[in-house]
């Protein structure tokens, strides 16, 4: 099996005869994830070749590159070629064969009939015959409709089968079928640049005639693992100034050695390191791109990046690391703006419009976000301009004006205005569909992604019964990929826009067991280990700072049966695992993903537990007799009060929303445990449903 090129978006192989073409056993996409050595990989067939035809095929690697190709084959505009080798010589050397194709599915064969019917569709291909030798020609074909079998089809029906088509009048040749995919014609499904693959057919009668001499076909069983991706010839000519990607002169291979002894010096005194999961191409897979945008010394417009620890330009072209679409949107933007009289920033002189462009794609869907970062809200050419753009890049789906009049390296302002569009974007990640707004946090990783949350769902061990929380969740991404496996979901996150697009996309993927909170983390954990409130599992993924004290010392309180820890920053997290270790916990695994290639940082996935049982205990006999249980019996416990309420209601309500509701009700008349100790202490309100629904338990249950 070769592949012959690899990109995130598709792959270009040559076909084995008798292997299938579609996701089944011993088809090509089974075929390929063998030998990209990666199960889970995303491989999709947008064109087939019979069985016993070889040659080149395209595959898909996500879903937006799949529509596209297939919209290409559906509007003629990717051109399938195949040689032949026919019994006989066509009259004319070259011409257009159109019939009406109906195919008997008892016999498995396709015949050509005189009228149109059920059953019966157009077929229609372009040929030119190259030579004709010993009564045989070699013919280059154009599919126009269809695929291989109709032209074994409409040539039998002339009296010239193909060489070795036994099934269609060759019935005395002891050879395969001599009909080859040779050269496939397309757009990038994604960047947009021409792709023209070809391939001479093997070695062997009755290629060998026409002077062809290459190797044989390879059968499905003798197929072998490609060559490793190559590195670039060139390596990126602004790595030195720019420093985002501080390992982009080394090979990859050398870049996974190295994070993985960083890893091993940093945690291995928690235990063993398990070796990192690298990037099959690790090229060209951030989802999420920002240009700066200013004046050189000749008063020339220049968008880049900051060089590194300052606020200098460096004008970049394109990046090795950033989407190729993102690249030409931010070139073509700045080649528009003298057009529509758009002034680049100064940052100097505090003048000037716009100050930075970001653009979002999303991986699976292609949908592309484009946001304008400008000094004022006035546009005075928005709309024109937003359509030019849009024309030349239809795979825009939203534009958006984002205000930031501020001295500060803080890219987003707070004011925000939709130009065109919804105001977002939608991905599919993991078989779910997310809302990515502008301000939204959303993994820039989508291949590794998949990985890293494939991973952290299976440390958690889920068995359908466990109430889960998801701490600094944004989107709600991991929580809802999740809550198939558990009982119910809440989700913590403090930027008020990510928090909306969490409960957006809980409703669109029916995860009615999810529920999300604007709030500080680590407040939130701190009011439920004041309230009692417990969980089972704990996903925690911080941001690079890492999680604060306040958060680490509620979780020990609370103690979840187990914590997936889901880490971007190796140095806080070999800190955070000291103090959950002091407190009770153990390491059972560590996984690092590596989600920035060419940079030095790594994602790392930790699992950690409770000890199965304590050192210590301490026996207490209670002598039932002397407990007053009148009171008690007159009350319901927090257990009994959420249960009557989800099964009444539809809904969830936590300890904390009961106990705030009880001390309204005036109905505490203890030192009340489930409550902040201080009246300053910040926590959520309960919401007034919750609370009406509360409040008729406590009527059930006749405690007021």
């Amino acid at each position: 099996m070769k592949i012959l090129y690899a990109d995130k978006d598709i792959l270009i192989c040559v076909k084995p005869v008798g292997a299938l073409s579609t996701d089944e056993p011993g088809g090509m996409p089974e075929l390929l994830r063998e030998v990209l050595q990666e199960e889970a990989a995303e491989v999709r067939t947008v064109h087939r070749l019979d069985r016993v035809v070889g040659g080149l095929m395209v595959f898909a690697r996500s879903q937006a590159a799949a529509s596209s190709l297939s919209r290409q084959i559906t509007d003629k505009s990717f051109r399938k070629e195949y040689l032949a080798v026919l019994h006989g010589v066509p009259k004319e050397k070259e011409g257009l064969l159109e019939d009406l194709l109906f195919r008997d599915s008892t016999e498995n064969k396709t015949y050509v009939v005189k009228r149109m019917r059920k059953g019966v569709r157009e077929a229609a291909l372009e040929y030119s015959v190259l030579e004709e030798k010993k009564g045989l020609s070699l013919v280059r074909i154009h599919l126009l409709t269809g695929r291989t079998h109709q032209i074994r089809a409409q040539f039998s029906s002339r009296s010239m089968p193909l060489v070795g088509d036994r099934k269609y009048g060759a019935a005395e040749d002891n050879c395969e079928i001599a009909l080859w995919s040779s050269r496939l014609c397309f757009k990038h499904p994604l960047s947009g640049k021409e792709m023209d693959f070809s391939l001479e057919p093997p070695g062997g009668f009755p290629w060998s005639l026409f002077g062809f001499s290459g190797d044989p076909v390879p059968s499905v069983r003798d197929h072998t693992p490609c060559e490793a991706v190559h590195e670039p010839e060139k390596l990126c000519s602004y790595a030195e100034k720019c420093g985002g990607c501080q390992l982009m002169g080394l090979p990859y291979r050398e870049q996974l050695r190295k994070k993985q002894e960083k890893l091993n010096a940093l945690l291995g005194e928690f235990g063993s390191v398990m070796p990192i999961v690298g990037m099959e191409m690790p090229y060209h897979y951030r989802n999420k791109s920002q240009a700066a945008f200013g004046i050189d010394e000749k008063g020339k417009i220049i968008s880049g990046t900051y060089q590194q620890a300052s606020h200098r330009i460096i004008p970049v072209e394109s990046c090795l690391i950033e989407d190729p679409i993102a690249d030409e949107i931010v070139a073509d933007i700045r080649s528009m703006m003298p057009k529509f009289k758009i002034t680049a920033y100064n940052e100097r002189k505090e003048q000037g419009f716009l100050r930075h462009v970001l653009v979002k794609r999303g991986f699976s869907t292609g949908e592309v976000m484009v946001v304008l970062v400008a000094s004022q809200p006035v546009f005075k050419t928005e709309k024109p301009f937003v359509k030019a753009l849009v024309e030349k890049h239809p795979e825009i789906k939203t534009v958006i004006l984002n205000v930031n009049s501020a001295y500060t390296s803080v890219v987003l302002g707070r004011k925000e205005k939709v130009l065109y569009g919804p105001g977002y974007i939608e991905d599919i990640l993991c078989s779910c569909r997310f809302r990515i707004s502008a301000k939204s946090f959303y993994q820039i990783n989508a291949v590794q992604t998949e990985k890293l949350y494939s991973i952290a769902i299976d440390f958690a061990n889920l068995t359908g019964k466990e109430r889960v929380l998801d701490a600094y969740c944004g989107t709600g991404t991991i929580g809802i990929v999740a809550a198939t496996k558990c009982a119910s979901v809440t989700g913590v996150e403090i930027n008020k826009d990510a928090v909306r697009d969490a409960i957006i996309n809980a409703r669109t993927n029916n995860r009615k067991n999810c529920w999300f909170i604007c709030g500080d983390a680590g407040e939130y954990m701190e009011n439920m280990a004041e309230a009692h409130e417990k969980c089972d599992v704990v996903f925690m993924d911080p941001p690079r700072s890492c999680s604060d004290e306040k958060f680490l010392s509620s979780l020990i309180k609370m103690s979840p049966k187990r914590v997936v820890y889901i880490s971007c920053g190796p140095d806080s997290l070999a800190r955070d695992l000291k103090i959950l270790t002091s407190g009770g916990y153990t390491v059972q695994k560590i996984q690092p993903v590596d989600m920035f290639p060419h940079t030095e940082h790594v994602e790392t996935v930790c699992l950690l537990s409770k000890l199965s049982e304590a050192k210590h205990h301490i026996s207490v006999q209670v002598d039932m007799d002397e407990l007053d249980l009148t009171a008690a019996e007159s009350k319901a416990t927090y257990e009994e009060i959420q249960e009557w309420v989800q099964e009444k209601y539809g809904f969830h309500v936590t300890h904390l929303n009961i106990a705030k509701t009880k001390r309204k009700c005036g109905i505490i008349e203890r030192q009340n445990y489930n409550l902040p100790k201080s009246e300053n202490s910040r926590s959520p309100e309960t919401p007034k449903e919750k609370e009406e629904a509360i409040i008729d338990a406590f009527l059930h249950f006749k405690m007021m």
